[in-house]
């Protein structure tokens, strides 16, 4: 069973039929906007165009270290100690800039993840308001996400946050705090 069809069958359960008779739910599929709405192909193609001078910069720099390492190896024997010391020094510190670079460009954190961020942040702003218009123009009390099951979309009036909170600080005894 998918989350949205777990969350409508919560909300049945847990609210009175009444209630629920008056609330109007819908939902939407975000995938399917984001693989149908005109703007976002050419977002895709810039990331790609990207994302392929990257991995041409990584690909040089992993050439140049397997370079390294297969001379290292041809010349090992002729080299005195100290050249020997020398060269691996040179693979280490390769390979510590051909990792470093990886984690920059295509890590978590990456330059690839947040260009992708700044490009998408105005489709997902007017994707955000687009569903907030139908949400107010048709009369939705939520409307969920069918991919992720989140809620996407509520009336203002439905926000509880405030009411636990203030029922959280009621809970909660205050004590004497001493400073030191």
């Amino acid at each position: 069973m998918n989350t949205v069809k777990r969350i409508i069958l919560i909300l049945c359960i847990t609210m009175p039929v009444f209630l629920l008779a008056e609330m109007k739910i819908g939902y939407i599929d975000s995938n399917r906007i984001m693989s149908e709405f005109a703007e976002v192909p050419a977002i895709q193609a810039e990331l790609e165009k990207e994302q392929r001078a990257l991995e041409a910069q990584y690909n040089k720099m992993l050439g140049t270290l397997d370079s390294l390492k297969t001379n290292f190896d041809k010349q090992r024997l002729l080299y005195s100690e100290q050249k020997r010391d020398e060269k691996l020094k040179e693979i280490s510190e390769t390979e510590r800039k051909l990792q470093t670079f990886q984690m920059e460009k295509f890590g978590p954190q990456g330059e690839i993840y947040r260009t992708e961020s700044e490009l998408l942040q105005p489709i997902l702003v007017k994707i955000d308001n687009a569903i907030k218009i139908v949400g107010a123009e048709r009369g939705y009390d939520y409307i969920l996400d069918a991919n992720s099951g989140a809620i996407v979309y509520a009336l203002n009036s439905h926000d509880m946050t405030d009411k636990v909170l203030e029922e959280l600080e009621k809970a909660v005894p205050e004590t004497d705090i001493k400073a030191p």
